[in-house]
């Protein structure tokens, strides 16, 4: 939620006015107001100057007192007859400019010359709301106690002043609001259907994304995003649920690790969280997995926060009983590109795919089966090695200095006993994804414990020919050092490429999407244009 963009009426009323210029329409009396000059005022006043005349942009002396926080001015306006309803042509009142300030003193004076505690800004933005972004719990109160509507709702996402209070973390603001008659379990907007497609950026066949549903928000469902750990405790000692998810079923504890609130998570565990909650299709051990290692130069990931690591919370996480061999069942839909299908994926081995062997070791040591495969059977092996990625230096973990890990995983899984010709449904094996990542060091590894050089998948591709140069993922790629490494090491066993090579016209992606096709959910499985496909190459 950007809370700045509710007040952008407000900050547009200061942009016109801050400078020492004045605009054509401004009396002398709003100049006074504006420069705080107290004596200019009263003498004007005394000439009978209409307290309420205004600048071109209809702000009153008044605004500008209450603006500059004066409360003497504000008084000998008030005393002389300006409006306390006074609206300029932003629609902002002296009252919700107080409410900005949180000058109980000010909120007080306005109120009693009769101020609307109700009054909104053009966008729905009442006084409560932007006294409960300030924070001030007195201010609220005095606001309530005049009749201000605690359940009030912006216009553009529905949220109340309870949700914003929440949102910044002004604790001491929330037990007032609640008790003022603030609904607690109220929720942004509804949860009708966003656009098809919405968030998801998937590739990998067969994914069932989340479904698509707009994220409706509690007041502690906004705390927990923003990993605001006093309003969430606030919350939930005055009656929220731990468990309180959105409508696609996420919880509270997976929205706090999605946004790398480690802290919150393990407060809330300790809260009482069910830590395999995976309404949505996956749990907080799969989503942790993902943020630690996410894709590279698409978008910032969420950095962690709080006095605790994810490993921390992993191990927090297990020790409450999170299931370590849990599938997932839908994909995330975190925007990020990718190839792998996830759906039966465990935490394992995602994190084999992200060549996470810190994270790899925690599970095992829990009881994670490493031989688990996800629905097309492709192993961790595989994913360790290199299969599925999308752009090597883009997913998590295959940029090139993270060679020597992804080695070490690959040999770990080896150890454990992982078979190194086992292929996916796709006929790729572990070799093959070598040669996508384009790792020397895993080649010569999986090929001195017996992998098959000429094992083809089921588009006739040997690792060679992938190395060589295949379409896949939007564009035409290479691996040229790990080509020639793995053309050397055929022809010391007598296999010869002659015929392996690709045209670089067969798109491996197009057999899993198409661009006229949606999946179940209704969101668009996208392949290249065919002026993107690069033509024939030199055989």
């Amino acid at each position: 939620m950007d809370l700045k963009r509710a007040t952008a009426l407000v900050l547009a009323f200061f942009a016109l006015g801050t400078g020492s210029v004045v605009g054509a329409g401004d009396t002398a009396l709003v100049q006074a107001a504006k420069d705080g000059d107290k004596a200019a005022v009263q003498r004007l006043l005394g000439q009978r100057v209409d307290p309420n005349s205004a600048a071109t942009d209809g702000s009153t002396a008044l605004h500008w007192a209450v603006h500059r926080d004066a409360a003497d001015l504000v008084e000998t306006l008030v005393t002389a007859g300006a409006s306390a309803n006074a609206v300029n042509r932003y629609g902002v009142t002296p009252l919700s400019l107080a409410s900005t300030n949180g000058n109980l003193t000010i909120v007080n004076r306005l109120l009693a010359a009769g101020a609307d505690p109700n009054a909104a800004l053009p966008n729905g933005e009442t006084i409560l709301m932007t006294a409960a972004r300030t924070g001030r719990p007195e201010v609220l109160k005095a606001l309530l106690d005049k009749g201000a509507n605690p359940n009030a709702r912006e216009k553009s996402r529905g949220q109340t002043a309870l949700m914003w209070a929440a949102a910044e973390n002004n604790a001491a603001a929330i037990p007032v609001l609640l008790a003022g008659g603030a609904d607690r379990d109220a929720r942004t907007g509804d949860a009708a259907p966003a656009a098809p497609g919405a968030g998801s950026f998937s590739r990998a066949a067969g994914v069932a994304p989340a479904a698509n549903l707009r994220p409706t928000f509690t007041a502690f469902l906004f705390a927990v995003q923003r990993g605001n750990t006093e309003s969430v405790r606030t919350l939930l000692d005055g009656g929220s649920s731990v468990d309180e998810g959105l409508p696609d079923g996420t919880s509270a504890l997976v929205l706090a690790v999605q946004n790398g609130h480690w802290e919150l998570g393990g407060y809330l565990v300790d809260r009482g969280a069910n830590v395999n909650a995976a309404g949505q299709g996956f749990g907080a051990l799969h989503q942790i997995t993902r943020i630690r290692r996410t894709n590279i130069g698409f978008m910032p990931p969420p950095s962690g926060k709080g006095n605790i690591s994810s490993t921390d919370l992993v191990r927090k996480l297990l020790a409450k009983g999170a299931d370590v061999n849990a599938p997932m069942a839908r994909d995330f839909r975190d925007g990020y590109r990718n190839r792998f299908n996830r759906i039966g994926a465990t935490p394992f081995l995602l994190a084999a795919k992200n060549v996470d062997t810190e994270l790899m070791k925690i599970y095992l040591a829990a009881g994670a089966n490493p031989m688990t495969a996800n629905a097309d059977k492709t192993t961790a092996l595989m994913v360790a090695a290199g299969v599925d990625i999308w752009n090597p230096g883009e997913d998590g973990g295959s940029a090139p200095g993270f060679e020597p890990e992804a080695l070490a995983a690959v040999k770990m899984l080896v150890e454990l006993g992982h078979d190194v010709n086992a292929a996916n449904d796709r006929g790729e094996t572990a070799l093959h994804g070598a040669a996508y990542r384009g790792a020397n060091s895993i080649v010569e590894y999986l090929v001195s414990k017996g992998a098959k050089l000429d094992a083809k998948s089921a588009q006739g591709w040997t690792p060679w020919t992938i190395a060589n140069g295949v379409f896949y993922s939007l564009f035409f790629k290479e691996q040229r050092n790990t080509a020639a490494l793995l053309e050397k090491l055929m022809a010391d066993r007598g296999i010869s490429t002659a015929g392996m090579a690709d045209d670089g016209r067969t798109c491996f992606d197009c057999g899993r999407n198409d661009r006229t096709r949606r999946d179940a959910e209704g969101n668009r499985l996208v392949q290249p244009a065919p002026d993107q496909v690069p033509p024939p190459r030199p055989q």
